[in-house]
C-alpha cells in the first residue's frame, strides 16, 4: 500500500544495511573489505564500536551520529577505598517499593534468587570466596554516604567488581507488611546527577563490603545449590 510505496527499502534488513553501510570505512572495531563483509562481521560480534575520539558523520544515507557528545562515566569515590560498583535495580515484584505493602507480592519468590520477604546483596561467587563471604552471610555495604546490612546471595551473573541490590524494601512507615522490612540501597547512593538530564546517577556510587555475621534469607527453592558456581564451587 502507500506505506510500502513511501519506503525505498524492500525489507527491514535492507534498511539496516544501508544505515550501517557508511561505517565500514570508518576506524573502529571492524576491519572489512566491503560493505557485505562489514555487515557479516557486525552481526557476528553483535555491533560496531568507533575508535575513541573519532567523531562520525554521515554514517548512512539517512542516519547521523555525533559521538563527540558522549560523556565518560564518573563515579563517586576511588577504587582504592571503595572497590565495588553498587548497582541498585527495581524489584521484579515490588518495583520501586510502591507495591511493598501487598503481602502476596512480599511472599512471591524473586524470579532469579527465589528470595521472599526481604532484601539481599548479590555478589559474584569468586569475589565472595576471596572475602570469606558465604550464602546468607550478613554483609555490610558502605559508601561515603552511609551503610546498610543485608544477607548475601552468591550470583554467578554478577561481574566481580559489582554488587547489586533490589530497591523496594526498607520502608519506615508503610503498613505492617512493609514497615522496617529489608533495607533501602537508595539511602547510601551519592547524590550525583547525570549532567545532560539532571537525573540521579543510579550507578555512580562505589562501595566497600564486609562480612559482619550470619544473616537470614527466606528462599522458596533453597537457593542455587544444584547449579555449580564459577570455578566449580557450589
Amino acid at each position: 500500500g502507500p506505506v510500502s510505496e513511501a519506503l525505498p527499502w524492500k525489507s527491514y534488513e535492507e534498511m539496516l544495511k544501508e544505515a550501517y553501510g557508511g561505517l565500514w570505512k570508518q576506524k573502529g572495531s571492524i576491519a572489512a573489505t566491503s560493505v557485505e563483509d562489514f555487515w557479516s562481521k557486525m552481526q557476528e560480534q553483535g555491533g560496531w564500536w568507533s575508535a575513541e575520539g573519532v567523531p562520525l558523520s554521515e554514517t548512512g544515507a539517512r542516519l547521523q551520529y555525533d559521538y563527540e557528545r558522549l560523556l565518560q562515566p564518573e563515579f563517586h569515590e576511588d577504587v582504592t577505598n571503595f572497590a565495588f560498583h553498587l548497582m541498585p535495580f527495581p524489584s521484579h515484584l515490588l518495583y520501586d517499593g510502591s507495591l511493598a505493602h501487598l503481602p502476596w507480592l512480599q511472599e512471591a519468590p524473586d524470579p532469579l534468587t527465589t528470595v521472599m520477604w526481604g532484601s539481599w546483596v548479590e555478589i559474584n561467587p569468586r569475589t565472595a570466596e576471596k572475602l570469606g563471604i558465604q550464602q546468607q552471610d550478613l554483609v555490610e555495604v558502605a559508601s561515603a554516604d552511609g551503610t546498610l546490612q543485608a544477607p548475601a546471595v552468591l550470583a554467578p551473573a554478577i561481574a566481580p567488581d559489582v554488587i547489586a541490590m533490589p530497591v523496594g524494601q526498607g520502608h519506615e512507615h508503610f503498613t505492617r507488611y512493609a514497615t522496617r522490612r529489608g533495607t533501602n540501597p537508595v539511602k547510601i547512593l551519592h547524590p550525583l546527577a547525570e549532567p545532560e538530564t539532571g537525573a540521579l546517577a543510579w550507578a555512580a556510587t562505589r562501595v566497600k563490603i564486609r562480612k559482619v555475621g550470619k544473616g537470614k534469607l527466606v528462599l522458596f527453592a533453597g537457593g542455587m545449590r544444584e547449579a555449580p558456581f564459577e570455578g566449580g564451587h557450589r
